[in-house]
C-alpha cells in the first residue's frame, strides 16, 4: 500500500497476485487461500502490510503482505461474498457483503462471529459496502441498484480505534508464521 508501484490483482482461480508496474512480465508473489474467484481486495488503512480479500468461495481472508497464506479466514455462511471494506476508524473493523446479508466484524471483540448482521429482504442480494469517512455510517448497495445508509452506533473513535498492529494483537508478538 505504501509503494504505489506495487498492486494486488485477484483472479478467477482464487489466487491473488502481487504485481509491480516495473515488471509487467511476471508476478512478484502469488497468495493462495481462496477456492473461487476473488472479487475484492482491500488494504487496511492503519496496518499497511495487511489486506482483506473476499471470494465466490464464501470466504473472507485476512493476509499479511509477507506471508503467502491467509492468517485468518472466515466462512460464516454458504453464500458468495461480493465485497469487503475496512473501517476508516479502526484497524480491527471491516464489513462484508454477501448474497444474503451484510456483516460487520470487530476482530478485537471476536474472530469467530460478526458483531452485527443485517439480513437482506427476499429476492435481494447485497453487492457492495463502503464505510463513510466523516461519519459513522455504512453504505450498502444491492442487486436492485438501491443504496441503503446505515447509521452505526457505539463505534470506536479515531482516538481509541486500536491502531496497533492487528497481527500482533490477534496472533501474539513474533508469531506471524502460519501454523
Amino acid at each position: 500500500r505504501k509503494d504505489t508501484n506495487i498492486y494486488l490483482a485477484g483472479t478467477e482461480e482464487g489466487h491473488i497476485h502481487k504485481c509491480s508496474c516495473s515488471y509487467n512480465e511476471q508476478y512478484l508473489d502469488t497468495y493462495r487461500g481462496h477456492k473461487g474467484p476473488v472479487y475484492r481486495i482491500a488494504w487496511n488503512p492503519f496496518c499497511h502490510d495487511v489486506f482483506l480479500s473476499c471470494s465466490a468461495d464464501w470466504g473472507v481472508a485476512i493476509w499479511q503482505q509477507e506471508t503467502l497464506k491467509p492468517f485468518l479466514s472466515f466462512y460464516p455462511t454458504t453464500y458468495v461474498v461480493y465485497d469487503v471494506a475496512w473501517s476508516p476508524k479502526s484497524s480491527y473493523i471491516f464489513a462484508a457483503a454477501n448474497e444474503s446479508r451484510v456483516e460487520i466484524w470487530d476482530l478485537y471483540i471476536s474472530t469467530l462471529d460478526p458483531l452485527i448482521v443485517n439480513v437482506a429482504n427476499p429476492g435481494i442480494k447485497f453487492t457492495t459496502v463502503l464505510f463513510a469517512k466523516q461519519t459513522d455510517c455504512l453504505l450498502v448497495g444491492d442487486s436492485d441498484g438501491q443504496v441503503a445508509v446505515y447509521e452505526l452506533r457505539n463505534m470506536p473513535t479515531a482516538l481509541d480505534s486500536g491502531r496497533g498492529d492487528i497481527i500482533d494483537t490477534l496472533l501474539g508478538p513474533k508469531s506471524h508464521q502460519p501454523g
